[in-house]
């Protein structure tokens, strides 16, 4: 019998687009933040943004569990001319690290496993090739590449992530260095479906995002097919449109995966930044690749993933019961720090506005010479190509 039936878990022209909603603020506080001055600078900030197609998506703003605003910019989908709206849905690519975090924690509550089991006690294909435990994994220490390389899916693998792993044993290196990985966390989605004998997707609803009200969101491997009326990805591009569709990018369900909404995401970081899952903070790095830390509104806890084509975030502060969360889906360098950007905006004072997207320049062979596979070590894989039309 599967643990979740065990436990008898509950399954369940630019401009013109824009929108803006301020609902009725909450009651004056004696806290640092002010709706109103915060309101004008998300629009003096990102409007110049949308004009030159350098940012699509929606900023939401709650405060005492109430919609203080929610400012879209772009489009969700720029083809039909469709707007971004409350319920538009959009990859939050590695906040789904978090989810996957808390779902372990949830089945160690449940008595399902322990995050100081070793990882081959659940994929025993892996015996003898990784000696670690799941907390190692969680955290990064685990020694297991960034990425999958080029032209390896984790869904084309007939025995899964820990199957290609044992057969890949060079790219497993010693274990004790913090070493961001995406592909641990999709071997940890295999952990959760060895434990319970379901899917991590439906574990994941069941025991993290229903119980929390995310009603709207749920973890999917196919991005193309999970929301034919998502918002539709983008990358910065060439002129006259100034964007492009991104290069694809498979998802690794675990590592990446959920599908949100602006007001979903808020709900998620409220409830990270209100202790219900403690144990995720016990160390010095909270576990799930979430964040945490302090500034002129006080401790706060955040969340951000990124992939071609989205970026999303959110940052709860308790102390101010203040979210803001930030859902694109147009990947360009405005998105590259924006929680920081959020959290100045909302507490210090207004950025200074990012350079101007530079001028074209002819096509030559300098910038001919660069087409290859790249591997960053902050960023991953990066490919450039040339696309002749």
């Amino acid at each position: 019998m599967h643990v979740l039936k065990k436990l008898a878990l509950p399954l369940l022209c630019l401009t013109a687009a824009a929108c803006t909603s301020q609902p009725d603020l909450p009651p004056a506080t004696t806290s640092a933040f002010n709706a109103g001055t915060v309101n004008q600078r998300i629009s003096e900030y990102f409007r110049p943004l949308e004009q030159t197609a350098d940012f699509s998506g929606t900023i939401r703003i709650e405060q005492g569990g109430r919609l203080v605003s929610q400012q879209s910019f772009g489009f969700a989908d720029v083809g039909t001319g469709r707007v971004h709206t409350e319920t538009t849905l959009y990859s939050a690519a590695s906040v789904t690290k978090g989810v996957l975090a808390a779902t372990l924690v949830m089945l160690e509550d449940n008595g399902a496993l322990s995050l100081d089991e070793s990882v081959p006690a659940f994929l025993p294909v892996l015996s003898g090739h990784l000696d670690v435990t799941i907390e190692d994994v969680l955290l990064h220490t685990a020694g297991l590449p960034r990425d999958f390389p080029t032209g390896v899916s984790p869904y084309d693998q007939p025995d899964g992530v820990a199957g290609w792993l044992s057969r890949s044993p060079d790219l497993i290196s010693d274990p004790g260095e913090h070493s961001y990985s995406n592909v641990g966390y999709a071997l940890l989605a295999e952990v959760v479906t060895a434990a319970t004998g379901e899917p991590f997707a439906a574990v994941a609803k069941a025991l993290v995002l229903h119980p929390n009200g995310m009603d709207h969101s749920f973890i999917s491997q196919d991005i193309a097919g999970a929301f034919s009326e998502g918002a539709q990805p983008y990358t910065a591009g060439p002129a006259p449109s100034g964007m492009m569709a991104p290069m694809p990018a498979g998802l690794e369900t675990g590592s990446s995966g959920l599908i949100t909404t602006a007001a979903d995401l808020s709900t998620w970081v409220r409830t990270l930044a209100e202790g219900k899952y403690p144990r995720l903070f016990a160390g010095d790095d909270p576990l799930g690749s979430i964040h945490k830390g302090e500034d002129a509104g006080g401790p706060f806890v955040s969340v951000q993933g990124t992939l071609p084509g989205y970026a999303a975030g959110a940052i709860a502060w308790p102390d101010e019961d203040l979210t803001i969360s930030y859902v694109c889906n147009l990947f360009d360098y405005p998105v590259i720090g924006l929680n920081e950007v959020l959290r100045r905006i909302a507490f210090d004072e207004m950025p200074q506005l990012p350079a101007q997207r530079p001028a074209d320049v002819p096509l030559d062979a300098s910038h001919m010479a660069l087409v290859g596979d790249y591997q960053h070590p902050g960023f991953g894989r990066i490919r450039l190509a040339h696309d002749p039309d």
